[in-house]
């Protein structure tokens, strides 16, 4: 087993873990300033330890089969679906109807729709870097963020649909995109 994860090459990356600790330390000490009791303090520390818990765990984790093009599109499928589904089953939170409840477990799929997006959109990108000058591109990306923005929009959570369309413009940005498209697409936006 150990000799199968070592030819993976899978192994945490304790630079990215030893950032973050400061930054939980420090959410936790403005965390218990800010209150007389303790409840909120021992339940963020319970979730930090599982955080990190899990983060190790998957760290094992060869997250190379992500690239599969019919598994990207899948997980996208299911993660809208979920997104609209919330119209029907969702749990209203501070006036949005942006949470599923699951027992005593209630989760916001608009989490999971950021992350596959941006897996969507590296996957696109990728395929395309050599004609990623055509305006089509722009269009095609802008349509696989337009899905779940409206779907999150309506719910109505501005601040996540707010997200999406920062995580395309930032994708846009990054993959080579021309200027001179981005700038008509801004004047057409406006």
């Amino acid at each position: 087993m150990l000799a199968a994860i070592k030819k993976l090459n899978c192994r945490p990356d304790w630079l990215l873990i030893s950032a973050t600790i400061p930054l939980a330390i420090f959410g936790l000490i403005t965390m218990n300033s800010f209150l007389a009791e303790s409840y909120y303090f021992d339940r963020q520390i319970t979730w930090l330890l599982l955080s990190y818990s899990l983060l190790l765990a998957l760290s094992f984790v060869d997250w190379r089969f992500l690239r599969k093009s019919w598994l990207l599109v899948a997980l996208y499928i299911i993660s809208a679906a979920t997104l609209a589904i919330l119209f029907v089953l969702g749990h209203i939170a501070n006036g949005a109807e942006s949470w599923l409840s699951l027992g005593g477990f209630s989760l916001q799929p608009a989490d999971f729709m950021k992350l596959i997006l941006v897996l969507m959109l590296a996957k696109y990108f990728s395929k395309r870097h050599v004609e990623i000058a055509n305006i089509r591109h722009i269009i095609v990306s802008g349509l696989y963020a337009l899905i779940p923005f409206l779907f999150i929009l309506f719910q109505p959570d501005f601040g996540s649909a707010l997200i999406i369309f920062l995580i395309w413009l930032g994708m846009i940005l990054v993959s080579g995109v021309s200027k001179k498209h981005l700038v008509l697409l801004v004047i057409v936006g406006v």
